[in-house]
């Protein structure tokens, strides 16, 4: 981080770079560190109320918006009625045309997103490409994190790439829960995970790892002089009308890349539109289309019932309409079908068993059985 801090200051001194250093002062509450201690737990599960006013969200009838009310209704009453579920929002051509909140939820409510967070951390490296700090997929990460690479105990971490982070090809041995269990014992998080032993050559296969996308936050930080925090709210989410009431962060000060954000059901529904919308807002071109293309569509085959993974994106073909969704533990949910100008967003409490995907199969059948042929007919 200091020799990208360096290199920031030395170009700002030159007149370079646009002067975009923030004060502590300035500093969204979520990544200001100067008044909060990084936290030894690795996943975090901090809500906050929102205080943003989002009733300029353009809203709408379903059948305004070629949905028959009638053959979603058996749908939705089947999707309310669960004990977990915090909130549902259904947009259709940048309209909300459902938007309900459950079991003493408030659209005001921020909640983690859990591992959504990762779909917004690649934006975060489509908008660094497009600024240049990075060169190609094929940039090596120890080039950008050096210290943690100076001994390494096995040759082939030094062929580690930004590529093997994105789509979960890393080829170390993480183990999704035990290894995040264990990093609460760790000082230093990112040099656990990158000690792990290899299980396969980086590249070979998908092997989901929450540790590989939170190296991706650190490499970010080190490659733009900034925290992920404070570059996603300059770059990504003030710009959308979002503030991260709190982001997860490590005991060296690196925030979480893949959990422990929290956000509203609205601001996801946001980001999930500025993604169908190919990374335009409001007149704005806030991520560059061609890595919205790139990073929604098939970069590796994970050999299971969906279509293939892309920059912490999963893909999916449902009722003949491509879908890209960004998941998260408990029910944690956003699904985007371009083609049919959908998003669909559910957030869930957090209950005792975590890595139970009944709420994800629940939005499917909802978009299978009673969402769609709703859209066929209406």
């Amino acid at each position: 981080m200091r020799r990208s801090l360096l290199l920031c200051f030395v170009a700002l001194a030159y007149g370079l770079l646009p002067a975009v250093a923030q004060s502590q002062a300035d500093l969204p509450a979520a990544c200001d560190l100067e008044n909060r201690r990084p936290q030894r737990r690795f996943y975090q599960r901090g809500n906050a109320p929102d205080d943003h006013n989002h009733d300029d969200w353009p809203t709408s009838a379903l059948s305004q918006q070629g949905i028959d009310p009638a053959l979603v209704a058996t749908g939705l009453a089947r999707l309310a009625d669960s004990p977990t579920r915090l909130s549902l929002i259904l947009l259709r051509n940048g309209h909300i045309v459902y938007e309900q909140y459950f079991n003493g939820s408030h659209v005001a409510d921020s909640n983690n997103i859990a591992s959504v967070s990762k779909s917004i951390l690649s934006a975060l490296v489509g908008i660094a490409f497009e600024q240049g700090h990075f060169q190609t997929l094929d940039d090596r990460v120890a080039d950008y994190l050096p210290e943690y690479f100076a001994e390494p105990a096995d040759p082939r971490l030094l062929d580690l790439r930004l590529r093997h982070l994105l789509t979960m090809t890393h080829g170390l041995a993480w183990r999704e829960n035990e290894s995040e269990r264990a990093l609460n014992r760790s000082a230093d998080w990112v040099a656990d995970i990158l000690s792990l032993p290899f299980s396969n050559e980086p590249g070979a296969r998908f092997h989901y790892s929450t540790g590989a996308s939170h190296v991706m936050s650190a490499v970010l930080t080190e490659a733009t002089g900034m925290s992920a925090c404070e570059f996603a709210h300059r770059y990504l989410l003030e710009p959308l009308g979002i503030d991260a009431e709190f982001w997860g962060v490590d005991p060296k000060g690196y925030f979480t890349g893949g959990h422990s954000v929290s956000m509203t059901a609205r601001e996801l529904a946001r980001f999930g539109q500025l993604f169908l919308q190919e990374g335009r807002w409001q007149g704005e071109q806030l991520l560059p289309g061609w890595w919205v293309v790139a990073s929604t569509s098939p970069q590796v085959d994970i050999a299971n019932d969906y279509a293939g993974y892309g920059y912490y994106w999963w893909l999916n073909r449902i009722a003949g309409h491509d879908m890209y969704s960004a998941l998260g533990a408990a029910g944690q949910i956003l699904h985007v079908i371009p083609d049919l100008e959908l998003v669909l967003v559910t957030t869930h409490r957090f209950s005792g068993n975590p890595r139970d995907y009944a709420e994800e199969a629940e939005t499917y059948q909802f978009l299978w059985n009673d969402l769609i042929p709703a859209i066929a007919i209406g």
